[in-house]
Formats: C-alpha cells, sequence, structure tokens
C-alpha cells in the first residue's frame, strides 16, 4: 500500500512523540528517576542533599509481632495488630516499613515519626518534599495524620496515588501500626 508522504510523516511523529511519552511517563507518574540521568551524578546530589535534609533522625527499626502487641504496648490484642494490618495493606503496595527494605514507589517508612520531611535517602522527593525538609518540617503523628486525610492540601504536587484517607477511625490504625516501626 502507498501511503501519502505527509502521512508518513505524521505517523512517525505520533510513534516518536509515543516513545518520548512512555520513557516520561513513569518519571511524571512513579517519579523514577529520568532515562536521561546516564550518572548518578544526579543521584548523588539527591543523597547528599537528603543527609543534610536528616539530620538526626531515628534510627532503622526492626521489630516482632511480641514487641507491639500486648498490655501496655501499642496494639492491645493480635486483633487489632490484625486489624491494623489490614488498614496498611493498601499503603503496603507503594512503601515498605522493614529497617533493611528498600524503596517502593514511595519512600520507606521505618522510623518515620519524628523523622524530617523528604529525608530518606536514595529517594527521589518531590519539590513540595523537598521544600519541607529545607523548612525543617519533621513528621509528627498529628501532620501524618494530616496527612493521609488530605494529602494534595498537605504537600501539593506529591505522587501519592491513593485516595485521602477520610475515617478517622482507619487513620488511627494506620498511625499505630507506622508507630510501631518508629
Amino acid at each position: 500500500m502507498n501511503y501519502h508522504p505527509t502521512a508518513k510523516l505524521a505517523i512517525r511523529i505520533a510513534l516518536v512523540g509515543a516513545l518520548a511519552y512512555s520513557f516520561w511517563l513513569p518519571y511524571s507518574f512513579f517519579g523514577v528517576l529520568p532515562l536521561f540521568t546516564f550518572s548518578n551524578d544526579y543521584a548523588a546530589a539527591e543523597d547528599a542533599k537528603a543527609a543534610e535534609r536528616r539530620g538526626s533522625a531515628p534510627a532503622a527499626v526492626k521489630i516482632l509481632d511480641d514487641d507491639i502487641v500486648g498490655d501496655g504496648k501499642i496494639f492491645a490484642s493480635a486483633e487489632e495488630l490484625a486489624e491494623a494490618r489490614k488498614d496498611w495493606v493498601w499503603c503496603g503496595f507503594c512503601h515498605y516499613t522493614a529497617a533493611d527494605a528498600p524503596h517502593r514507589i514511595g519512600p520507606n517508612l521505618n522510623s518515620i515519626i519524628g523523622r524530617r520531611v523528604g529525608s530518606k535517602t536514595k529517594y527521589f522527593y518531590t519539590v513540595s518534599f523537598r521544600e519541607a525538609a529545607a523548612a525543617g518540617k519533621v513528621w509528627s503523628e498529628e501532620s501524618i495524620d494530616a496527612f493521609l486525610a488530605n494529602p494534595t492540601q498537605l504537600y501539593p504536587g506529591n505522587r501519592m496515588r491513593y485516595a485521602p484517607v477520610t475515617d478517622p477511625e482507619k487513620r488511627k490504625r494506620i498511625l499505630k501500626y507506622l508507630k510501631a516501626f518508629s
């Protein structure tokens, strides 16, 4: 079949545009480093900034269920922990909480309470998180609760794609779960 030269050009431009968009899409949606960053200079510069922002962040914590369930502990019963884990399932698609775990789409949240905002190394934070880190903001239970209630209001332009958690009891359980790892 013989195509008109203008049609061939339009198809080629569309294909090049689709290819370029496919390289940009993961960066825009998930925040992965762009493909055009061929060296580690960019990541090293971000790590240096993160180290400066981190300051005196708490050390990573490894826990067992027995450490957090029981009288006077974070969870009163194994059932309460199970309910919190059920609430955490959606968060767990993007975040790890284990001390030695890497980042997923979102940063590892181990020891988040009391840590400076945007301070985890080897994670590419959005501008709003980097600005908060530069301002010295720290994650508290109240700020995490506010973030879960409305992520786009507290830090506009962040990459959290999950809908706001409108149920205050669910937010409390998620906070308790995070507190167990802080």
